[in-house]
């Protein structure tokens, strides 16, 4: 009799191939696949709104990633939405927003950007926004596939109406420094005007045009401020604004008259020291210690032939260096030299002179 032992093993082998085709379909999800996630701007950051004279200017930065964390190369513009309501109304829902603009990101038409800073002003085209009332504001990134981007965190201003700005503003301009200063804004008793807090100031370096943002961190409670980030030579325009309000965004009274001043430097270096005068047979050497200032541009030599008390100066431009050759000196006369130093501004500040040293030639 033959035996029967490799017929059921065949069976036993074909019997776990059909349990394994049945089992492995359904390890995995069932139906089609899913679409790949959409590549879309990242949400549009540093959002604020803040009140200025008779509407409120939003600004932004532009994002710089996906939501992938991909680099954002196709960026076609920006959607500000806006909810209005009365003041002090609770939060609302995404559905109260309408659109207010759409401002491209390469040409915003209606919109400042400088660099990545975008700026836009809500004053219902120049006429001025209604006071007493909430407006709520928030902004998404859109690329040029259609794609938008989440929507930003919400900014909120209570849009009351603005303080009198600031009167008598003087500029008086100091070395790297410029000292403002104005006269306190004047609250009449009328109805509605706010308490002022402070003030903001703005700095530009062309007539009418300024930052977004205030120079100053906080509103100054005072009438003077010293802005200590100028360069010298370089002429400043600086308007001052009233801040009213209990928090930020501050309410902004509209602009003061505008003031310009250029700071310079106005101190001259001290005077060289270690002047040593030494006769040769048909000249003068001179020599005297480095002076130390930073911004030293030269030397100038002088030279007064006695008994005649005028000094003539001997060198034409200040000179680099600590050495200098008199060589039109006379045998038989007596000279007294001195040197002063010169700095590199552009008033060219001169030091008083150094101290005298005589010498007699034969």
């Amino acid at each position: 009799m033959k035996s029967r032992r490799p017929q059921a093993r065949v069976l036993w082998a074909a019997a776990i191939l059909a349990a394994l085709l049945v089992v492995v379909p359904a390890c995995g999800r069932r139906g089609p696949p899913l679409p790949p996630r959409p590549i879309l701007p990242a949400t549009v950051g540093d959002f604020r709104a803040e009140p200025r004279e008779a509407g409120i200017l939003l600004s932004w930065t532009k994002p710089r990633r996906n939501n992938d964390d991909s680099p954002l190369t196709d960026l076609q513009e920006f959607r500000l939405l806006r909810a209005t309501g009365p003041l002090g109304e609770a939060g609302v829902t995404t559905s109260a927003f309408t659109l207010l603009a759409t401002i491209q990101a390469e040409q915003p038409g209606g919109a400042d950007a400088p660099g990545s800073l975008y700026a836009y002003r809500d004053d219902a085209g120049g006429q001025g926004l209604p006071t007493g009332v909430r407006y709520r504001y928030r902004v998404q990134a859109v690329n040029r596939q259609g794609g938008v981007g989440p929507l930003s965190a919400e900014v909120v201003v209570d849009l009351i109406p603005a303080p009198p700005a600031p009167a008598a503003v003087t500029a008086a301009a100091g070395d790297g420094t410029v000292d403002l200063a104005w006269q306190a804004s004047s609250v009449a008793d009328r109805s509605g005007v706010p308490f002022v807090k402070g003030y903001n100031v703005y700095r530009g370096v062309q007539p009418g045009v300024y930052g977004p943002r205030p120079i100053n961190a906080a509103p100054i409670p005072e009438t003077r401020f010293r802005d200590a980030g100028v360069g010298n030579d370089t002429t400043y325009y600086y308007i001052v604004r009233s801040v009213a309000g209990d928090r930020p965004p501050w309410r902004e009274s509209g602009d003061s008259v505008q003031v310009s001043v250029t700071p310079q430097d106005s101190i001259a270096p001290a005077p060289p020291a270690g002047l040593v005068a030494i006769p040769g047979e048909r000249d003068v050497a001179l020599t005297w210690r480095v002076s130390l200032e930073a911004d030293l541009l030269g030397y100038l030599v002088y030279r007064r032939e006695l008994p005649h008390l005028v000094s003539v100066r001997l060198t034409d431009q200040p000179i680099p260096g600590t050495t200098f050759a008199d060589r039109t000196a006379r045998s038989g006369a007596t000279y007294v030299y001195t040197v002063t130093a010169v700095d590199r501004s552009a008033r060219r500040n001169e030091s008083a002179p150094s101290a005298e040293v005589e010498v007699s030639l034969r």
